[in-house]
């Protein structure tokens, strides 16, 4: 049992695809679903009308969604206004974050190699080893020393970066919050 209405609603309110409606309708003649395409119109004609409002087309960007261009004409622009606005802020918040996940990686690899150059460092002592197994523990050690200089080299860059998408950020909410766009 499926309320066709409640989910044409939910279409419409995420600005889902024009096509989606024939999709379904497909879908479900092709499991012998009756397809109730009058109410589901309603409930999405319903639901495009919050979508295509200044604070759907902000809501739309800020999750980086895509625009497929269901907005009537008259309510268009004021949507895609506030979109650019929210998609702004997306782009934003998600290179922070990308900055975060940067410098993270950095120091989990950095660990890693210290520690792995750390164990080929006794198994390089060991008396018991073999003259290529010992040359093969001296190159993962320089191997590894090499990776935690370029990794120590890389991690002021990277927290440069995170102070750097931060500031952007916090600026731009700012900027959003004294035009009194904070949906």
């Amino acid at each position: 049992a499926v309320d066709w209405g409640a989910l044409g609603l939910a279409d419409g309110k995420a600005g889902a695809r024009p096509k989606l409606v024939e999709e379904r309708a497909s879908d479900c003649k092709a499991h012998g679903v009756a397809f109730d395409v009058a109410a589901y119109q309603r409930g999405r004609t319903e639901g495009i009308a919050l979508y295509c409002s200044p604070e759907g087309g902000f809501a739309a960007g800020r999750m980086g969604s895509d625009y497929h261009g269901v907005c009537p004409p008259d309510r268009e622009a004021a949507f895609l206004a506030d979109y650019a606005l929210g998609t702004k802020l997306f782009t934003l918040t998600s290179a922070r974050d990308k900055a975060i996940a940067d410098y993270e990686a950095a120091v989990s690899a950095l660990d890693q190699h210290r520690y792995l150059k750390g164990v080929a460092e006794k198994r390089y002592l060991k008396p018991s080893i073999s003259n290529e197994d010992r040359e093969n523990e001296r190159q993962d050690m320089a191997y590894r020393g090499r990776e935690i200089a370029r990794l120590d080299k890389d991690l002021p860059k990277l927290l440069d970066a995170i102070e750097t998408s931060k500031a952007a950020l916090a600026a731009y909410e700012a900027e959003l919050a004294a035009a009194g766009k904070s949906y």
